[in-house]
């Protein structure tokens, strides 16, 4: 009879699948912080573009935002081999539902890419939206440009009412630009690969 032997691999092979679900869900639970790596809105707030009224009757707005983008060791040795790095800040609408949830609209997004040329030892930026293009001697002054968002309009905004408690989100992160499946997965058990800040709230007047 080989029914012993049969129960007791299909007990190892359970108890192994078992360990690995719970590792799987630890990781999930309680993320591999990066030491060494973040992304912090310091400075977030808006500014009205428009003519003195009534603040809830604004609706055109601008960003001043500051960001400190600090890379892991895996991005920096990934920036250093050739691997251009992406930044995304986003500006999303709140408007407060007292029945379910928020209702979230996402505004606009603010993209920089950032490569090494290793010829002549500069970090090339570049930002999407403006088409702007800027060289950096060395790292600290290009993740400085990076993080000085200045006069950025948002869009038009609709009507709201003064009773409205409307508010606007940031929320910036910083990856490799193409990032393989196996690193992706990990990415979602690890800050070491893909950096996300926490959300920095403007309430609208």
């Amino acid at each position: 009879m080989t029914y012993p032997l049969i129960t007791a691999q299909i007990n190892r092979r359970w108890l192994q699948y078992s360990l690995l679900l719970l590792l799987v869900v630890f990781l999930i639970v309680f993320p591999i912080s990066a030491s060494n790596g973040g992304v912090y809105i310091e400075v977030f707030k808006l500014q009205p573009v428009a003519k003195k009224q009534d603040s809830y009757k604004i609706r055109n707005y601008k960003v001043q935002a500051n960001i400190k983008y600090q890379l892991t060791d895996y991005l920096h040795q990934a920036l250093l081999s050739g691997v251009t790095l992406t930044t995304n800040l986003e500006f999303y609408y709140y408007r407060p539902d007292n029945w379910f949830w928020d209702k979230k609209e996402l505004l606009a997004d603010v993209n920089f890419q950032l490569r090494y040329h290793p010829l002549s030892r500069h970090y090339l930026l570049s930002r999407n939206d403006s088409n702007e293009h800027w060289n950096f001697g060395n790292l600290p002054a290009a993740l400085r440009k990076m993080g000085e968002i200045r006069n950025y309009k948002l869009p038009r905004l609709e009507e709201r009412t003064e009773e409205d408690s409307n508010y606007i989100v940031a929320i910036a992160s910083f990856e490799p630009a193409k990032i393989n499946l196996p690193l992706r997965l990990q990415s979602l058990l690890s800050e070491e690969y893909s950096l996300v800040s926490a959300e920095a709230r403007w309430s609208l007047p």
